[in-house]
């Protein structure tokens, strides 16, 4: 948390609920505890009202700064934006598209980022890390100069980190001065508002030219299309592509924690920010659900998808009551594979197949569970059945689940595996 209450006195309550909500707004937005004892619960005050504390405004980058950046920035020949999210809590996805246009530089994305701009944008390579799309990874492992914007720098965003900044320089930009060489040394740093540090950037900066570096990048994403696989059978990435046909700008995407989630990532097309709904920190089995609902319910009620696995979908799927209650057109995608498919993978990978407590051997049928709750159920097992439960759960307008079959053993990549550096991706 970013801070923590405990109200022994019923009179402090109201003060510490008004000083509690300005503190979870402020910098960078967090949870904050109040702890309300039995006893005070019992008890009674006078309530008086006041006006509502707004929180603080947003740090201002200082001007030194700003002009060292633009200095490092020209310099660079090879250019990459990493864009966390910070930048879509900052509301800057539209001021990292400048600079990209700007400075003439891919962007790549952690998964909290993704949303903050949108699939289309020529400069857009998707999610980089340990597993990333390929041109994605690679373009973040040839850069001269990463910038950083609204990013933490995780161990699952920059594999090795002795060899992450090898061949790069490294301008980081936060709001929270704790992740400010952290994980990462940079050469230079804002702790600043990432929005308004992009815009006091881009007041400075001239139009730059990179045609070899932007031509490198795209033979990365050839490259990256030449290892996709066309053998009849029903891959993950056909699953989200299909269901992304069915979308409209309108939607919100939501996923539970494992495979599903990474494929998801990689091949859902992003248009609006705050509209993609994973738990990318804690990494939480059983989120989705959850998620989904409040997120379907705080856009206003749109068309909604939940991307999950039966092991997911299993730890939360009383949930599906609550949606069938509040008549939510959710669509709920269940890749099921039959196995704790992520572990599995590891497993595979690098435990020599030693498999253990991931093989579950469970018959759990999800249709006629969708049916008990009072929802559509469907299942697909190639892309034609995956087609038709996809029409048929579009054209309704209360929850849906579809039960995709996929093989055990597919697997996420491109991987890079833990503690190596990008050069070490593992592409099939």
């Amino acid at each position: 948390t970013k801070h923590n209450y405990i109200v022994k006195d019923v009179t402090e309550l109201a003060d510490v609920v008004r000083e509690a909500f300005m503190i979870a707004k402020s910098g960078r937005p967090g949870p904050v505890l109040i702890d309300v004892p039995k006893d005070v619960q019992k008890q009674f005050c006078e309530y008086a009202p006041v006006p509502v504390c707004r929180p603080k405004e947003q740090k201002e980058p200082d001007e030194k700064a700003v002009r060292e950046a633009v200095k490092i920035i020209e310099e660079s020949k090879q250019p990459y934006i990493y864009c966390g999210g910070g930048v879509v809590i900052s509301g800057a996805g539209r001021e990292v598209e400048q600079l990209a246009e700007r400075i003439d530089a891919p962007i790549g994305f952690s998964m909290m980022g993704l949303s903050a701009v949108p699939s289309e944008n020529r400069y857009n390579l998707g999610m980089t890390g340990m597993h990333g799309r390929f041109a994605s990874i690679k373009s973040n492992a040839e850069a001269d100069l990463i910038i950083a914007v609204g990013v933490r720098f995780s161990d699952r965003a920059t594999g090795n980190k002795a060899k992450y900044t090898q061949k790069a320089r490294v301008v980081h930009i936060d709001i929270d001065p704790a992740e400010i060489n952290k994980n990462i040394n940079s050469c230079h740093s804002i702790n600043a508002d990432v929005k308004k540090t992009l815009c006091a950037l881009l007041n400075k900066l001239e139009k730059q030219h990179h045609p070899e570096w932007m031509q490198k990048v795209e033979d990365m994403r050839i490259t990256e299309t030449s290892h996709f696989h066309t053998d009849g059978r029903l891959h993950p990435k056909d699953i989200v592509e299909k269901v992304m046909e069915y979308t409209d700008g309108n939607v919100v995407i939501a996923t539970d924690v494992g495979q599903h989630q990474m494929w998801a990532s990689q091949y859902c097309r992003q248009r609006k920010p705050r509209r993609f709904l994973t738990s990318g920190g804690l990494g939480t089995m059983g989120f989705g659900m959850g998620a989904a609902i409040g997120g379907c319910i705080g856009a206003g009620g749109v068309r909604t998808v939940l991307f999950t696995g039966d092991g997911s979908f299993g730890m939360n799927l009383n949930e599906l009551a609550t949606a069938v209650s509040n008549e939510l057109p959710l669509v709920v995608i269940i890749f099921n594979n039959g196995v704790l498919g992520m572990v599995r993978q590891w497993q595979t990978s690098f435990y020599e197949k030693h498999y253990s407590e991931t093989t579950l051997n469970r018959k759990t049928d999800f249709v006629k569970i969708a049916d008990a709750f009072g929802a559509k159920g469907f299942r697909a097992s190639d892309i034609n059945s995956l087609d038709d439960a996809l029409k048929k759960a579009f054209s309704e307008k209360t929850p849906t689940v579809i039960d995709v079959m996929i093989d055990m053993n597919e697997r996420v990549l491109p991987m890079i595996p833990p503690g190596a550096s990008f050069d070490n991706i593992i592409i099939e």
